[in-house]
């Protein structure tokens, strides 16, 4: 469904739809609901070939002034890619299972969250870098990546981040690799870790607030090393992460900044906002301040306070 002006100027918003996340209803109430809000828009599905940057590219260029992304993590990372940087804001539809960035902005899952995308609050927030990709939420290198790789589809779908957790299990036994951290141009940590995890936001996979100091709006990048070892090793640093407790420095080494560069001995596989890339020896971390208006949900008389 779409509406466009008969002068055959742009839209004032575009709604990139993924139609394989979520429901097929999901997708026939997708478009009545944002048909209440915006009477001018287009609907412009992703393919396989294209899971969402070129559309929000083209619409961009068009001068659209809200592009809404409706899908899971994968989806609303590709539109980033090409919306951050230009002058139309991001609407978000989160449909996907883990739904990071939706989750640190407060954004209600589903459809109900059309309001927000085309009528909240625009907020800027930062994108970070990692290798010549964009990311809003984190990127993480080795147990981290494993985990996201290894989750059941199925029952992601049927479960949603129970399927992480079994997939953190199955990768206990991670083999270790060496890692020299460099943090704004000074070696900052060098030693045997299991994960190198890089984050613009507080909570990451399976809701997690692994950077309780993490603003996605501070123009710094906040990293995180896990050495730990043993499964008990394991088990202190989830119970200190589940209650916000502070990790010893032993288990887990913290740094901010807005440059990183992370150097392993092996090649090792990553992650940005729950895309796994193919295994690196170099990762090259940066900041772009502001670079993405969002729309978020309006604060409210008692959420000023």
């Amino acid at each position: 469904m779409s509406a466009v002006k008969d002068d055959g100027s742009a839209p004032k918003a575009v709604v990139i739809a993924n139609p394989k996340s979520g429901s097929s209803q999901n997708g026939e109430d997708l478009a009545e609901e944002v048909e209440r809000f915006e009477t001018d828009f287009q609907m412009r599905p992703t393919t396989e070939d294209d899971p969402g940057e070129g559309q929000a590219a083209a619409a961009a260029s068009e001068g659209v002034g809200t592009i809404v992304v409706a899908g899971g993590d994968g989806t609303v990372r590709a539109v980033i890619e090409s919306v951050a940087g230009t002058d139309s804001a991001l609407g978000i539809v989160p449909l996907g299972t883990g739904n990071l960035l939706a989750g640190n902005l407060g954004i209600e899952k589903g459809v109900d969250s059309v309001e927000t995308a085309l009528t909240g609050e625009t907020r800027p927030l930062d994108v970070g870098t990692v290798n010549g990709e964009r990311f809003a939420v984190m990127s993480g290198v080795g147990f981290d990546a494993l985990m996201i790789r290894d989750a059941n589809p199925t029952l992601k779908r049927r479960f949603g981040t129970a399927a992480y957790v079994l997939s953190a299990v199955r990768n206990l036994r991670i083999s270790p690799f060496d890692a020299t951290v460099s943090v704004d141009g000074a070696e900052a940590w060098k030693g045997s870790t299991v994960m190198v995890l890089v984050a613009n936001c507080g909570r990451v996979s399976g809701g997690l607030e692994v950077f309780p100091d993490a603003e996605p709006d501070d123009g710094r990048l906040d990293v995180a090393v896990l050495c730990a070892r043993s499964i008990r090793q394991w088990a202190s640093v989830l119970w200190r992460f589940a209650r916000h407790l502070p990790q010893p420095p032993h288990l887990v080494f913290r740094s901010s900044g807005t440059r990183f560069v992370v150097t392993l001995s092996r090649p090792v596989e990553y992650e940005l906002d729950g895309e796994v890339r193919d295994p690196v020896t170099v990762l090259e971390y940066g900041i772009e301040p502001a670079a993405l208006q969002v729309k978020v949900p309006s604060q409210g008389p008692e959420d000023a306070r």
